[in-house]
């Protein structure tokens, strides 16, 4: 099991015609895990010649006024479609077209976003978009863990520590399961064909890494678990910190 397979990605076609804006989610997508861009294109015509050709994007991301369209017609045109397919969809406008958010959303949109937007703001909405249950449960704790992890300083150099991490805190979070650490790893190595003992190691070695980091916020766990800013944290202690903010940002 990769890292990519911990977080199923949603597909989404994005039509947009700033050639800039494309080139940055086309940037964007390709480092990201949780989105697939099916196509990233500037035109109407194109998005119905795609959905009428077989492309099945689970998120329509549609500029509000493209190279050949406006909004309206285009949304009008999807609902005609002649096919069994019902996509998310997301209009991206200017903060001068508010007034035409009720028409975009009687027409079909789910939601809008106003633009300048960034780049994270808009795939996590994608995302939200498309996911529920477990599946946006598993999209949260990943963002969440990631977050904290770039945070105390580490990124994806360890990606099997981190994944390990990733699927120890989505058990503890979303099946509210009371382990200790020796059950925890074991059940968070399963899906790898991974053992406790090998998983504790990675933990281990993810944690030495964060330990020879040494940013402010390492150092404030260490605080808040009663040692010196200069101390390592025990591996149940990472853990059990960043369950406890997984918590926190999964209720805000």
């Amino acid at each position: 099991m990769t890292e990519e397979k911990l977080v199923e990605r949603v597909t989404a076609l994005f039509a947009d015609s700033d050639a800039a804006q494309r080139k940055m989610i086309r940037l964007y997508a390709e480092t990201n895990d949780a989105i697939e861009a099916s196509a990233i294109i500037d035109s109407g015509a194109e998005v119905l010649h795609m959905l009428q050709g077989g492309l099945r994007p689970e998120v329509l991301v549609l500029d509000s006024v493209l190279s050949d369209t406006t909004i309206f017609p285009l949304l009008r045109s999807i609902r005609q479609q002649q096919i069994e397919y019902e996509p998310h969809i997301i209009v991206t406008l200017m903060p001068s077209a508010a007034p035409q958010i009720e028409k975009i959303l009687t027409l079909g949109a789910e939601c809008t976003i106003f633009k300048p937007y960034s780049l994270p703001e808009l795939f996590d909405t994608v995302y939200q978009t498309a996911a529920s249950g477990p599946r946006l449960n598993r999209y949260l704790v990943h963002e969440s863990v990631t977050a904290q992890l770039r945070t105390l300083g580490c990124y994806k150099n360890l990606a099997y520590g981190i994944n390990y991490l990733q699927e120890a805190v989505y058990i503890a979070v979303c099946n509210r399961e009371a382990c200790s650490l020796g059950e925890l790893c074991t059940k968070a190595g399963e899906p790898f064909g991974v053992n406790g003992p090998a998983v504790r190691s990675a933990l281990e070695r993810l944690n030495a890494r964060l330990y020879k980091s040494n940013t402010p916020a390492y150092q404030m766990l260490c605080e808040r678990n009663g040692k010196s800013p200069q101390d390592r944290l025990t591996v149940s202690e990472l853990l059990e910190a960043v369950i406890a903010r997984t918590h926190h940002d999964l209720r805000c």
